[in-house]
């Protein structure tokens, strides 16, 4: 009897262990399950990680391209800036000559405009006198008298000066003209 108890507790003991077995098998198929999925998941971000690396190495390359773009752009911007503060002082300088020209026409336009200019000098008129017109008046002897205004000599004078012309050209195509001192049209 002893015997059947002995038995009865150890069929009862290989049950339990059974039973504890299967529900531990079960657990290790889920964790071998999780496993898997962790091992792809695992995969996965590995291959994601490599795609990051990928794209900040092209953020890269291509940050330094635009970069050196930049900075192409950058310095052609300054030598455009200088070309322009250059065009700019030889505008000022020669709006400045232009100043000094249109000052000295338009003061020699005011003393064309007096209105005694074409009046007769005392002297001119003796030019038509018989006794006086055989002895021509030299030009340097005729002296002017400021309250009279200019006098017109006849007789010979200097050569004439040439008409000053300045050429206003656009060689560079751009919308800012230059005029040329140096460069001179004949019409």
């Amino acid at each position: 009897m002893i015997s059947a108890i002995v038995d009865g507790v150890l069929l009862l003991a290989l049950v339990v262990t059974t039973i504890r077995m299967v529900q531990m098998h079960k657990d290790l198929r889920r964790l071998g399950s999780y496993h898997e999925d962790y091992q792809r998941i695992f995969d996965q971000t590995a291959l994601a990680l490599d795609g990051i690396e990928v794209s900040i190495q092209e953020i890269n390359v291509k940050g330094a391209q635009i970069l050196n773009a930049l900075g192409n752009r950058m310095d052609d911007a300054r030598e455009l800036i200088a070309e322009i503060d250059a065009l700019t002082r030889e505008a000022k300088r020669q709006q400045s000559v232009l100043k000094a020209e249109l000052k000295e026409l338009s003061s020699s336009h005011a003393l064309m405009q007096k209105a005694n200019r074409f009046a007769p000098v005392r002297e001119d008129l003796d030019l038509f006198n018989d006794e006086t017109a055989a002895q021509p008046t030299p030009v340097s002897a005729v002296a002017s008298s400021p309250q009279d205004g200019p006098v017109i000599h006849r007789g010979t004078s200097g050569p004439k000066a040439p008409t000053r012309v300045h050429k206003i050209d656009n060689t560079l195509g751009s919308p800012f003209r230059s005029v040329s001192m140096n460069q001179k049209d004949t019409f």
